[in-house]
């Protein structure tokens, strides 16, 4: 065999496996990134979240569960009541996580950390604590979603974490200053982080 002919042999003979070593060599590449990618999704933060169980009055009946979780800037509140009176019923944020007084004002006054007026959750000037009103059915039951760009479940002035949740006697009429007129509490909740 001539020299240009072995030449020939040995090249078709080490193509395939430089080849071969090429793909193998993209192949580890491969699973690099593809351990880099669950790291990019954990660093990414998961929504906050935190709950309030509610209490009743001693002469009521009520429970229910208030649940809190932050995307962003933006709060989302469900709540979920049972063995309430039928109808529309104040429901607030309240500036303190105590609902041991029988008449639950230990909660004390609505949260309000900018000072502002009472209002409906749709006016722009309200206490971050105005969630409206939650209407019972006649079977006693209620769910509620609401969102807030007015609390936060992180640090801050405007963290509602360990503050209260109030279930009121009546409608909250959204504008008697400083409270709506929503009558005395018939329930209570303190607000946990999750």
């Amino acid at each position: 065999m001539t020299r240009l002919n072995w030449m020939k042999m040995i090249a078709l003979a080490v193509v395939p496996v430089l080849v071969a070593a090429g793909c193998a060599k993209k192949a580890e590449v491969a699973p690099e990134s593809a351990q880099t990618a669950p790291m990019a999704e954990a660093s990414m933060a998961e929504p906050m979240t935190a709950m309030a169980t509610l209490t009743p009055r001693g002469d009521m009946t009520v429970s229910g569960m208030v649940m809190f979780s932050q995307e962003g800037d933006v709060v989302t509140i469900t709540a979920h009541i049972e063995g309430a009176p039928p109808g529309m019923h104040g429901f607030h944020i309240h500036e303190v996580g105590d609902c041991s007084s029988e008449d639950f004002k230990s909660a004390g006054g609505h949260f309000n950390p900018a000072d502002t007026v009472h209002g409906s959750p749709d006016d722009a000037e309200r206490h971050a604590g105005d969630l409206g009103n939650i209407e019972i059915g006649e079977d006693g039951s209620a769910h509620l979603e609401i969102s807030s760009e007015l609390i936060t479940l992180g640090e801050g002035a405007n963290s509602v974490n360990g503050r209260g949740v109030i279930l009121h006697e009546m409608a909250d009429d959204l504008v008697s200053q400083p409270t709506g007129a929503a009558g005395s509490r018939l329930a209570c909740g303190v607000i946990e982080a999750g």
